[in-house]
């Protein structure tokens, strides 16, 4: 597309002088070639302007900046300047890859916790009424039955990467897609050129405080997905009833259609979990909903699940009608989210037949680590024991709450690195044992502190009794630990296998 041309269809001011082809948009100069457009994005720790020059050597044929860079770029090169770069490359990219979302039913999901587990049933849902489905999460990216990691750390990719992503999606045939959609990416306009028809929510607690300031403001931010929703003539909204924080702003936001789910069975709600039980081989209700009764059997453990499921039932039935011109019936959407085995990471149980558990999750937040040891207790006869840590250069005030809530609901809390970042990580693990200790938790009997995290998991799982559960919470998927150094590969289920066969001996597994 020639430059003047993408420039209109994305609503900018022309550049002025030539008017090249562009092939590409990137925001990033390593990976600028002949025919990029590159976008100046100031970011948190490098600045774009600062390599709009390397971008240009790379062979970007135009410049896109809130200011002029510096070093200058050469004069013949056409420089487009705009108030927000960010705005600016979510237009551009969804140009660029023609606007591919308005060409298929996309629903975001937003929260603080289970988006990718509800996106992932979302798009099981999908599958099972046999709609060609895409989703793209924190985990992986899917279209139909293709899975693929996800090889980034953000929830929700770049607009230039979301875009080609979807594109991708839509040329494969795909009718439908689940974008998990973060605080950060709503905050930073990577989502702003997504024609979203649904806005699904889970709860909402308190996250990403460094970025928001307040919970309020954390809120506000996610309210921008319903917002966009509700400019839609069919536009529809999945709320959690049980939310009592989030739950009154949300419900009084403009929307054309509404669908509420609650998993304690709230009379009030459009879906109910009812009968809710949760044993060795999953969790399992009955879902009342506007479409029937159905009985649902997950494989995946935690009763907090059972919202989940709520939530992408919700999607799947009443997202209709889509561009297919049908809804998925309740009996499919029910067959495909029970089919799900597991999400990595999500309460994923390493079993290589010890005689205590272990069980690795992706609870990085104070609530999902309340609920998750909540979850752990009743199923636990011995110890349960919790080996967490918490991001460095990020939300500082849960550190301490995460400390105490582990003080309060394990027997045995172990202390250790999660992505330390630029900070000092012994200072992160004093920070939460400081917490954890004036909660009662005793230094050197229920709690310990050890950096290394392979060491922590070694510790933990070499020393759990029969019946003990250990719990290894806040890595999750994900494959590297952040240092000051950079990037340490990293695989949680890997390193507690590991660690159990040192226990088991080499003939275990």
């Amino acid at each position: 597309m020639l430059l003047s041309e993408l420039l209109r269809q994305s609503g900018l001011d022309p550049a002025g002088g030539d008017d090249p082809e562009v092939t590409a948009v990137e925001y990033d100069s390593r990976h600028c070639h002949p025919g990029t457009l590159f976008v100046a994005v100031p970011g948190f720790h490098v600045d774009g302007h600062d390599f709009a020059v390397a971008a240009v050597r790379a062979g970007a044929v135009a410049v896109v900046a809130e200011r002029t860079p510096v070093p200058a770029i050469p004069e013949a090169t056409p420089l487009l300047r705009v108030e927000s770069a960010r705005r600016a490359l979510s237009a551009l990219a969804a140009t660029l890859a023609g606007h591919p979302s308005q060409r298929m039913t996309v629903a975001g999901i937003t929260g603080t916790d289970g988006k990718t587990t509800t996106a992932t049933m979302l798009w099981a849902a999908w599958r099972a009424a046999g709609q060609k489905a895409a989703s793209v999460t924190t985990v992986d990216l899917r279209i139909g039955d293709d899975v693929r990691p996800s090889s980034g750390r953000i929830t929700t990719l770049e607009a230039t990467e979301l875009h080609r992503f979807l594109a991708a999606a839509a040329a494969a045939g795909c009718t439908h897609a689940a974008v998990e959609t973060s605080s950060h990416g709503l905050h930073l306009h990577r989502v702003d050129d997504v024609d979203y028809a649904l806005a699904v929510y889970t709860r909402i607690t308190s996250e990403h405080l460094d970025i928001h300031g307040s919970r309020e403001e954390y809120l506000r931010t996610k309210q921008r997905l319903l917002e966009m929703v509700g400019t839609r003539t069919n536009g529809l909204a999945v709320l959690d009833r049980d939310d009592d924080f989030a739950y009154p702003r949300l419900a009084g936001m403009a929307v054309a259609r509404r669908l509420t789910y609650s998993a304690r069975g709230r009379p009030d709600a459009d879906l109910v979990a009812e009968e809710l039980r949760v044993d060795a081989r999953g969790v399992h209700f009955v879902a009342g909903t506007p479409w029937g009764r159905a009985e649902v059997r997950l494989r995946l453990a935690g009763g907090f699940n059972a919202a989940n499921a709520l939530a992408a039932l919700a999607a799947a039935c009443g997202g209709g009608p889509g561009v297919d011109g049908r809804d998925v019936p309740l009996e499919a959407a029910v067959r495909g989210v029970a089919a799900l085995e597991r999400v990595n990471g999500r309460m994923e149980r390493v079993d290589l037949g010890q005689d205590f558990g272990v069980v690795v999750d992706y609870a990085h937040t104070t609530a999902a680590l309340e609920t998750v040891l909540g979850e752990l207790r009743p199923a636990t006869s011995g110890r349960l024991w919790a080996v967490f840590g918490s991001a460095g250069e990020r939300d500082r005030e849960k550190r301490g709450a995460m400390g105490r809530v582990a003080a309060r609901l394990a027997d045995v809390v172990v202390v250790t690195d999660e992505d330390p970042r630029g900070e000092d990580r012994m200072t992160i693990v004093l920070e939460i044992a400081a917490a954890a200790e004036a909660a009662g938790a005793a230094r050197g009997a229920a709690l310990h502190l050890i950096p290394d995290r392979a060491e922590a998991i070694d510790f933990a799982i070499g020393h759990a009794s029969p019946g003990d559960t250990v719990l290894l919470a806040g890595k999750g998927h994900e494959r590297t630990i952040e240092t000051a150094a950079g990037p340490v590969p990293w695989d949680e289920r890997a390193e507690a296998e590991a660690a159990l066969r040192r226990r088991l001996g080499p003939l275990s597994g």
